[in-house]
């Protein structure tokens, strides 16, 4: 058995996966063994055979399909062999010592708990890899400000090396394995987004502590793969409001979700269309496309979340139009059947 197995998912970036696994090859292994295992949710064989040749010590296993961050995670979870997990984006840079210092305070934390590091661009701006859980009070970033302003929330407490906030980022999260398989796995009802925030919270409700080192990092160029992709930026915009949907939609019931819900709707709808009427009138200037498309988009989404009666992804492998949904749901049927004749 490894002491660590590092888990990356990647759909098609190449250039940043590429100098991912060049810092994971630079580790040694005099303090610790570890197993890379790199999840690819395209068909791109000629790119993975590449990759390959040029990271054998690694492991590549291609996924049927985007199937999302969460169940690529999970594929890569069931064919590790190490004692800890650590969930890395494709698009970070890592150092030995960090994953020492990662290691070492998983370790030592108690049972459940979720590590994560300080993270920051390659130009040394940080990046904010924490936050609140979602309440009425902290759903979107226009009620959280308002929410620090009159001291409603506060920010999370910390000692001099350690932040303890609410969730932590999916991009560097570590933790041991047997507790990765008491939280219960990542939730594949998220396509893209919020699936850290939720694995979190059931960790929370598990008694375990989720904590950021301040004195680890990794660089982290997050969002390098949509620049200059307008569809795409489109679409990542309007999956994070779908998934903060199907968040309240798993942790929330009764009157309290009916109005969460509601709310979120009303917020998504009267942005959206101030942020997509420029690009309706400007239709040449792309960033403003952005806007535009994701709000055709978020009014698909909502006309089929009402007619199917979910709040979960069209993309997400469990969404009830899920050609994979339906072939899984059509092998329980037929082994019920069996079991029964």
């Amino acid at each position: 058995m490894k002491d660590l197995s590092v888990i990356t998912v990647n759909y098609q970036n190449w250039d940043t996966l590429s100098q991912c696994l060049g810092s994971l090859s630079s580790v040694s292994e005099a303090y610790f063994t570890f197993e890379v295992i790199v999840v690819e949710n395209s068909s791109d064989n000629e790119k993975v055979g590449e990759f390959r040749q040029r990271f054998p010590r690694f492991n590549f296993i291609q996924n049927g399909g985007n199937f999302g961050f969460a169940n690529g995670n999970n594929i890569g979870a069931a064919h590790s062999n190490g004692k800890y997990l650590l969930f890395l984006n494709p698009d970070t840079l890592v150092t030995e010592k960090a994953l020492l210092a990662m290691l070492d305070q998983t370790k030592v934390s108690r049972s459940n708990s979720v590590i994560s590091c300080v993270q920051m661009r390659s130009n040394g701006k940080l990046v904010k890899p924490y936050g609140f859980f979602p309440t009425a009070a902290t759903l979107t970033g226009w009620s959280r400000t308002l929410a620090k302003k009159f001291k409603i929330i506060s920010d999370p407490s910390q000692s001099e090396r350690l932040i303890f906030p609410d969730w932590v980022s999916g991009a560097a999260m570590m933790m041991s394995k047997t507790s990765f398989n008491r939280i219960g796995k990542w939730n594949e009802r998220f396509w893209m987004y919020y699936e850290d925030v939720d694995f979190c919270q059931r960790a929370t409700v598990l008694g375990g502590a989720i904590i950021v080192m301040k004195n680890a990092g990794v660089i982290h160029n997050q969002g390098s793969s949509i620049i200059g992709d307008v569809e795409l930026a489109a679409l990542t915009k309007t999956e994070a409001n779908i998934s903060r949907h199907e968040y309240v939609s798993q942790h929330e019931d009764g009157i309290k979700e009916i109005l969460m819900q509601t709310f979120l709707i009303l917020n998504n709808l009267i942005l959206g269309l101030i942020t997509s009427v420029p690009g309706l009138i400007l239709f040449s200037n792309k960033r403003l496309q952005i806007g535009t498309r994701a709000y055709i988009k978020l009014l698909h989404y909502y006309f089929k979340a009402f007619l199917l009666d979910t709040w979960i992804s069209p993309r997400s492998i469990k969404h009830p139009e899920s050609y994979q949904f339906r072939s899984n749901a059509g092998k329980n049927l037929a082994a019920l059947h069996d079991k029964n004749a």
